[in-house]
């Protein structure tokens, strides 16, 4: 398969994860940025949502009742809207659509004033469609082939749990555990809800719709939601909007090491919306550049992204707890210091003193109730402080080499962050945030402090490390927007003096930029702007990159299936009749059987609650012709069938799982060898009938 046959499952992937947010966010009078941005959130929101309430009404979850419900939704709220328009009407206000529900800040075309009408234009425009094509690319290079898949422990679960919703109609994250009735059990499921209906919707795998699910999330939901939060935070503008998404594309921890690792596509997809709801965030509580039209709309927005944000993946919920804490405090400073100058009444600050101390506590306790047990959080320190200081300034984690084009604007960014101090200090906090989150995780020792503050993560160097640059990118465009400044401006003064004192500039020199336009400058930010994300896209990117590629490679000794294994997998559904159950160690890969072919396997995960009938066909299925306890089960399981993938597990364990050891040499009797591929092997039982 090559990429151009994967244009349909790009399409449906559109759809899945924009167009409810669309229709939703359209119906409330959202516009441009504000439309785009915040469409995905809302998608996963609706995804996530309606496959949790969909088994309550005995409705199964697939395309047609995600899309209804899409269509219900927008209905709804344009109704609302209509409603809240002819009330205030009637009372004698002012009609203009969206003032009766409030609408967000930056809803408006960007003003041409500074930079003229054709980068307006295309700024938003272009901060998408540049990190697209070069994340896009990036990715595609990493995986090879549409159909490839990551060679690692967690993408066992992750493909077939797709397959498992596909197959079930049924996503609920209250339900989906480890994918058997058995150890049904709570787990973030909105990423997988979306990318089974884009199953659903006829894309030719699980692998096809996951990469290309991959692809959209971090090349398109990414960078949008990077352009939003940085319209928030430093103004909705064009050179700041244009820096933000070239940049966006820049950092080694995120969006390529969350698909380098793991693979962990859950927090792939929560990180890729954080920006958008942080933004929110940062709106609702009223520090936002581009102030909304009622302190109404964002609290509204924020309650229809925050459900997609922890339905996809909780510990990023926890993660907008803690960045937003310095945006709170900074709410609570300036209200307290417009009061003492008699600018609101000395209720409000009272009000929000209030406010920040009951978000305090409920952040604390949030931190504490997210921790899984400690049993679960094996990652260790693996760095001194001063080079976890050093990755940090560098956007280098996890060993990665110093992307020095962001060292630099990080260094400038703190810079203009000092300067301004009152208005950005809150920005340097965020930043702080997720800087001590790495630190400690990465180079603190073992202990109570290490395991409160990043146990949430499993306490794991990686999955922080994909958080920096949420918080790195605020820092980095101010930087880059202080460069372009001085760039402009030293224009501007080129030509005027060219213009004005020709003699003070070299003969040649003066000829030439005296005939430069005045919008000379602007040209010139812009190609400081291209120039700067070209530099960001060095050697730390191509590493990750070349990281992708490898765990995404299948050869003959692979970590999770062999060649043999997939080329046998791929026959399988050819040979096992739809229905039956295919019985294989979870640990060597035996399991994808259930992804790749459809064919249903017995332990569709490693871990995961077991039936004693499970659990005695893991363990003696090859006992059959002896053992007059397995074929009752066979029976009862329909678990005719067996794949013997060796002896090599990608995460061995105590549990012996030894139901087809017997299989590799020939000595299970009742057994018959149907089909084989170099040493990966199909049985079908015959003692049982």
């Amino acid at each position: 398969m090559t990429w151009w046959e994967t244009l349909p499952t790009l399409a449906a992937t559109a759809l899945v994860y924009f167009l409810p947010g669309l229709m939703i966010l359209a119906a409330a009078g959202l516009r441009r940025l504000n439309l785009a941005a915040l469409a995905a959130p809302v998608s996963a929101s609706v995804s996530g949502m309606t496959a949790i309430i969909l088994p309550y009404l005995k409705l199964p979850f697939n395309p047609v009742t995600y899309f209804t419900v899409s269509v219900l939704a927008a209905a709804a709220v344009a109704v609302f809207r209509l409603i809240r328009r002819r009330r205030r009407s009637a009372a004698g206000s002012e009609a203009t659509g969206t003032r009766f529900t409030g609408f967000l800040g930056a809803n408006f075309p960007l003003s041409s004033a500074d930079t003229g009408v054709w980068l307006a234009r295309l700024a938003i425009p272009a901060a998408v469609v540049i990190p697209a094509a070069i994340i896009s690319l990036r990715y595609i290079g990493g995986f090879g082939s549409p159909d490839s898949f990551s060679e690692t422990f967690d993408n066992i679960y992750h493909l077939n749990a797709i397959r498992y919703i596909a197959d079930t109609q049924n996503g609920s994250t209250l339900t989906l555990g480890n994918l058997t009735a058995a150890s049904q059990g709570l787990y973030p499921a909105a990423m997988h809800d979306s990318m089974a209906l884009v199953l659903m919707l006829g894309a030719p795998s699980v692998m096809a719709a996951v990469n290309v699910g991959t692809i959209v999330t971090g090349a398109i939901v990414w960078p949008l939601a990077c352009v939003f939060m940085i319209s928030r935070i430093v103004g909705y503008r064009p050179f700041p909007l244009l820096a933000a998404g070239i940049l966006s594309a820049g950092f080694s921890g995120f969006p390529y090491l969350m698909v380098g690792f793991g693979v962990l596509y859950p927090n792939h997809a929560a990180i890729a919306l954080l920006p958008a709801v942080l933004g929110l965030a940062i709106e609702a509580l009223g520090m936002s550049r581009t102030p909304p039209g009622s302190p109404l709309a964002p609290v509204l927005a924020l309650a229809a992204t925050v459900p997609g944000l922890a339905l996809s993946h909780p510990s990023t919920l926890v993660a907008l707890l803690g960045f937003a804490t310095p945006v709170v405090i900074g709410r609570l400073i300036r209200s307290w210091s417009a009061a003492r100058e008699g600018l609101v009444s000395r209720r409000q600050p009272r009000l929000w003193l209030a406010f920040t101390v009951a978000y305090l506590l409920a952040t604390t306790a949030v931190w504490v109730v997210a921790r899984p047990s400690l049993s679960s959080a094996g990652w260790t320190p693996f760095q001194t402080n001063a080079r976890a200081i050093g990755e940090i300034l560098g956007s280098a984690p996890m060993g990665t080499t110093t992307a020095w084009v962001m060292l630099v604007l990080t260094i400038v960014g703190l810079y203009v962050v000092a300067r301004q101090l009152r208005r950005y200090w809150w920005v340097a906090g965020m930043y702080a945030v997720g800087a001590v989150l790495y630190l400690v995780v990465s180079s603190w020792s073992n202990g109570f402090f290490r395991n409160f503050l990043t146990g949430v993560w499993y306490t794991d160097s990686f999955r922080l490390a994909a958080l920096l640059p949420v918080v790195t990118l605020p820092v980095v465009v101010l930087g880059a927007e202080w460069v372009t400044w001085r760039v402009r401006a030293l224009t501007g003064a080129l030509i005027a003096t060219a213009k004005e004192r020709p003699a003070a500039l070299p003969r040649a020199a003066s000829g030439v930029i005296g005939r430069l336009p005045a919008s000379s400058g602007i040209a010139m930010g812009c190609v400081v702007l291209l120039a700067l994300g070209l530099g960001a896209q060095g050697g730390t990117l191509s590493g990750v990159q070349n990281r992708i590629s490898t765990i995404f490679t299948t050869t003959p000794t692979a970590s999770l299936l062999s060649t043999d294994e997939v080329s046998l997998l791929k026959e399988v559904a050819a040979i096992v009749p739809e229905g039956d159950v295919v019985v294989g160690n979870p640990r060597t890969g035996a399991s994808l059987v259930y992804a790749i072919s459809g064919r249903r396997a017995l332990a569709p995960h490693i871990f995961g609650i077991r039936t004693p009938e499970e659990q005695l066909l893991l363990d003696h299925w090859d006992e059959a012709a002896y053992n007059t306890a397995v074929c009752p089960a066979v029976k009862s399981l329909k678990a005719y069938w067996a794949l013997d993938f060796g002896n090599t597990e990608i995460t061995p364990r105590a549990e012996p799982l030894l139901g087809v050891r017997d299989l590799a040499d020939n000595t299970a009797p009742g057994v018959k060898l149907v089909k084989a591929a170099g040493s990966a092997r199909l049985f079908r039982v015959t003692a049982c009938g």
